[in-house]
């Protein structure tokens, strides 16, 4: 593995000697790996990136230039995106030296300060770390706002892929084994396709808000220090989408109970938490401003796609790969205990999103 990233870093890179690699396993779709190097006796820490095979390069082009514009608008907490010896953002490995039939592309990072704290499972930071990262998400949306991505990738919105998801569902029924994950996703498979048959509103989709979202913003992809968020990383489902949808996300991964007697549960005290923090930030930005009563009054059912979008997720995580059947049936049960309390918690919820319009 060593003379692998050797040879890159020498033919791609001006960065110096290899001294020590480590594999980060946070993340699910890429592979992320952490490399301290020796250039001119002094030493640097850096984060590569493979991205998965069948990655379109388009793809990853938008996200590094959504990783510039950010850069350009002050947003100074993203990682830099270290360039090659060709001034190109990424890089293709050929597929021989991975003994693949596919080409794969790597990037180099700056890597982040700060602590390393939570996970998208294990979201519970404190009350502080969860207002500022609330306040960060808005500074984000107000950096971004007037950016119209690149030309040349054009990602499926997230209301557009409902037809999809359908179709994979019933295609992973159909095939399922007899694990444990496979059983338990039979036993709800009626219900899941239910909720997913309910979301009808792309009309009013349509009319909120749209920017680069960041698509994946949890406490595990924030590096915190005295309460504060001080990096933001893991742009990998950047796309253009409706900014409700990125607030909503953020609030299924932050608010929702892992544990205990709440297990499955929107804590509706954080919740509230972090809207007065998001809408307060965004109240003082000139570009996009606080979530409008729309997106309020269509938030919960922002949630529920999220999560929906979440189960899609696993149940790709799952049957595209060997994974392990205990560990993402945990994953499904989660999200399916965090649809039901939501069906009976509905009225509630919406109570406390509205609490937070006409914000100025």
């Amino acid at each position: 593995m060593k003379e692998y990233f050797n040879f890159i870093l020498s033919t791609f890179y001006d960065l110096g000697r290899l001294i020590h690699i480590e594999r980060s396993h946070r993340g699910y779709i890429n592979e992320t790996f952490k490399l301290n190097l020796l250039k001119n006796n002094k030493k640097d820490h850096y984060v590569l990136r493979r991205y998965r095979t069948g990655t379109p390069k388009k793809r990853i082009a938008f996200e590094h230039a959504l990783m510039l514009e950010l850069i350009k608008q002050g947003f100074n907490i993203s990682p830099l995106i270290i360039p090659t010896k060709d001034h190109a953002t990424f890089v293709k490995i050929p597929s021989k030296m991975e003994n693949r039939i596919e080409d794969r592309y790597i990037s180099i990072f700056t890597m982040l300060p700060g602590k390393d704290k939570y996970s998208w499972n294990n979201p519970l930071c404190t009350d502080a770390e969860l207002r500022d990262a609330a306040k960060v998400l808005a500074s984000y949306h107000g950096a971004i706002y007037e950016w119209k991505g690149i030309d040349a990738w054009t990602d499926q919105r997230n209301i557009d892929r409902i037809v999809l998801m359908s179709k994979r569902w019933q295609y992973y029924a159909q095939h399922a084994g007899e694990s444990s994950f496979d059983q338990y996703f039979l036993e709800q498979f009626e219900y899941l396709c239910l909720e997913l048959n309910k979301i009808q509103f792309k009309k009013i989709y349509n009319e909120m808000p749209h920017l680069a979202i960041h698509g994946d913003y949890h406490p595990g992809n924030l590096k915190f220090e005295n309460e504060k968020v001080i990096g933001v990383f893991d742009f990998d489902w950047s796309k253009i989408d409706i900014r409700c949808f990125d607030v909503a996300l953020a609030l299924l991964y932050f608010c929702s109970s892992w544990d205990g007697i709440d297990e499955g549960h929107i804590l509706l005290d954080r919740t509230e938490s972090f809207l007065e923090a998001y809408q307060k930030v965004a109240g003082e930005i000139d570009t996009i401003g606080p979530l409008d009563t729309m997106e309020l009054e269509h938030l919960p059912e922002m949630i529920h796609l999220s999560n929906l979008f979440l189960i899609d997720w696993i149940l790709e995580g799952y049957y595209s790969s060997d994974s392990d059947s205990q560990e993402y049936k945990t994953y499904l049960r989660h999200s399916v205990q965090m649809m039901r309390w939501m069906d009976s918690h509905r009225d509630q919820l919406y109570t406390r999103v509205l609490k937070f319009e006409n914000v100025q």
